[in-house]
This record gives structure tokens, sequence and C-alpha cells, in this order.
């Protein structure tokens, strides 16, 4: 089995998951031969959609996916046959069969790394390649069943949260701005007051301040 993990800027995942169907047709898949493409092509519609379902339970079973240690399931798969020499669409003439899996959802709020956790009874080995955008590691993880893979980190710290602004009660702006222009009037009438009685006072005639 192969899995390519993908993670994007925008903040969303998406994985690609190769694999042999003999890993849930048997409990031991060496034990079969390469399973040739005539044997889904002859299916049902209803034999078809029952394969598929198997292959769905089997990846549900097996993979565990991990970000910043807390579980989460396997997003919706989409499932196809394909011939497994060159992964290219199934052909009347295919001799290995292998399914492709394709899965994306969005990464979970203030995650940093993602890991995979491989079920101990998936009957089969792992290789691993994660890539940011499309930027890849240099080196893919092999993994066993009941290994868990390392940490890869595709972001170095949590997204800012949003600032949380509170909206300011209706007409509170009117209000106060009504009140700073009245208080301004009120100081100004004040001054212009002071100014006009100490003018008055300086002006008196000599005779009206003595009859004060």
């Amino acid at each position: 089995m192969t899995i390519e993990s993908r993670f994007t800027a925008g903040g969303n995942f998406d994985l690609t998951i190769n694999f042999d169907p003999r890993s849930f047709l048997a409990a031991d898949p060496r034990s079969l031969p390469p399973v040739i493409g005539s044997w889904f092509s002859d299916q049902s519609p209803d034999q078809a959609a029952s394969t598929l379902e198997k292959a769905r339970e089997y990846l549900r079973q097996s993979i565990q996916l991990l970000f910043n240690g807390q579980p989460l399931a396997l997003p919706k798969l989409t499932i196809q046959p394909i011939d497994g020499a060159d992964n290219m669409p199934l052909k009347p003439d295919t001799q290995e069969l292998h399914l492709l899996a394709k899965c994306a959802a969005p990464i979970p709020e203030g995650a940093t790394e993602f890991q995979i956790a491989f079920g101990k009874n998936a009957a089969t080995d792992l290789i691993l390649l994660n890539a940011l955008e499309n930027a890849a590691e240099r080196r893919p993880q092999v993994l066993f069943p009941g290994e868990t893979s390392r940490p890869f980190v595709f972001r170095s710290t949590p997204p800012p949260a949003p600032a949380a602004t509170q909206a300011a009660p209706k007409g509170s702006t009117t209000t106060t701005v009504v009140l700073v222009i009245a208080l301004a009037a009120v100081f100004i009438g004040w001054r212009l007051l002071n100014k006009y009685r100490h003018f008055h006072r300086g002006h008196r005639k000599p005779k009206d301040r003595l009859q004060e």
C-alpha cells in the first residue's frame, strides 16, 4: 500500500491511497496470486459495489489519521479500479488489479503536524509520502502493521485566530457625539460669560462703581 498526503496553505489536505485488493480478500495476501482486471470488470454492478464497500471498510480499519496526536476518521473515500502496472485505468488485459482511493478534507483547526497509525491487522506494509503543496518529503516512510509514522510538520505555528470585535450598541456613537458637543457648548458659553463680566466691570463709569 502507498499513501500520498498533500497539505495546502489554504488549510486543506488530501490523500491518495494505492492498494492491492488481496489485502482484504485474504488474511494472508501472499497466499493469493495477483488479481487480474477481469475479476472486477466481470462483476455485476451490485457485486462491484459490494467489493468497493469492503475496500472502504478495510481502509477505515487499517488507517487512523492523527493531527497533533488527536485521531481523525478517514474522510469520505472515492475508489476506482486501476492497472497495477502503470496506475492507469483498468484495461481488458490488466494482469494485476489495484484500487485507487482518494479523499480530501479541511485541516483540523490549530493542527500543525500529521501522522498515520497503521492498523495491526492491515496485513501489508505501507509506504507513506507526505507533501506540503508540491514539495514532497525527501524520504518516504515505511510502516509495518501496528506502527505509527513520524510527525510531518506542515505548519510551524497555528494560524492566528481572528480578533474578536464587539459591536458598539446601536445609537451609542451618536449619543457620545451629542454629549461632547453639549459639554463643549457649555464650556465655551461659560468662558464667554466670564470675559463679558470682566470687560463690563473694567469699563463702567466711576459713578456707577461708587453706587455699588
